[in-house]
């Protein structure tokens, strides 16, 4: 199979950026508004993956499937929507291995692709503030769609864009995991990421490799592992 004909699809927090402390702020900005007590880097951490309502529910309650009262929810999600963006992704980073393996993918011909559950506009500054944009064909956020992962179609969504007859989906979590397995698409699980607290080999599919960073999928001399040009064809 072709370069061309391949597309990698990434997800974003935990996977290319690390952005755990400017989402911790932004919630704890809010709970200070609200009156709730804050919470910690470990907890965000935990709690990133899937979505940003089920981020806020989470905050709010302190517990992982709970939900909030629909009138704090809806006052909370506008006041941490406004303080994310204004902490200008200070504290937000590339992880390591990330701009060197988009950047050999793209000059080897392959579509990349960005499938997230963050929402578009804080996406879009963050690949904007870390100089990502260039890097992806096709961009898809947890509001791109009427779903989000663990549902297959973003995935499916982004191949399809890219007129894919094979795809790899790069992340970090039990989300991205259940996400590619639905869709068909073989997963590389990236060590280090959120809401995921045992092996990654036990994540659902299982995943077909499990690296620790990145750049572990370039060769030496700096272009993408031959696995890479060998997906399982999508039908």
């Amino acid at each position: 199979m072709r370069p061309d004909q391949i597309s990698v699809l990434f997800d974003l927090d935990g996977t290319l950026i690390d952005s755990s402390e400017d989402l911790t702020r932004a919630a704890n900005e809010m709970l200070s508004v609200l009156g709730h007590p804050s919470v910690t880097l470990t907890d965000v951490e935990g709690w990133i993956g899937h979505g940003l309502a089920q981020l806020i529910h989470r905050c709010l309650t302190k517990t992982f499937d709970d939900a909030a009262a629909d009138e704090e929810f809806r006052r909370a999600i506008g006041l941490f929507r406004e303080a994310y963006l204004a902490t200008n992704f200070t504290k937000t980073r590339l992880l390591s291995g990330a701009e060197a393996l988009l950047s050999a993918l793209r000059s080897n011909g392959y579509g990349v692709g960005l499938v997230t559950n963050k929402d578009t506009i804080p996406t879009q500054a963050v690949l904007k503030q870390l100089e990502l944009s260039s890097f992806f064909d096709v961009v898809v956020c947890g509001n791109t769609l009427s779903v989000k992962k663990p549902d297959p179609e973003p995935l499916l969504h982004a191949a399809r864009s890219l007129g894919s007859k094979g795809s790899w989906m790069i992340g970090d979590s039990e989300t991205d995991a259940r996400s590619s397995h639905a869709a068909g698409i073989q997963f590389i699980a990236v060590q280090g990421g959120y809401g995921h607290s045992g092996p990654l080999e036990d994540l659902p599919g299982p995943p077909t490799l499990v690296v620790e960073t990145l750049d572990s999928l370039l060769q030496a001399g700096g272009n993408p592992v031959e696995m890479l040009s060998n997906p399982r064809a999508l039908s």
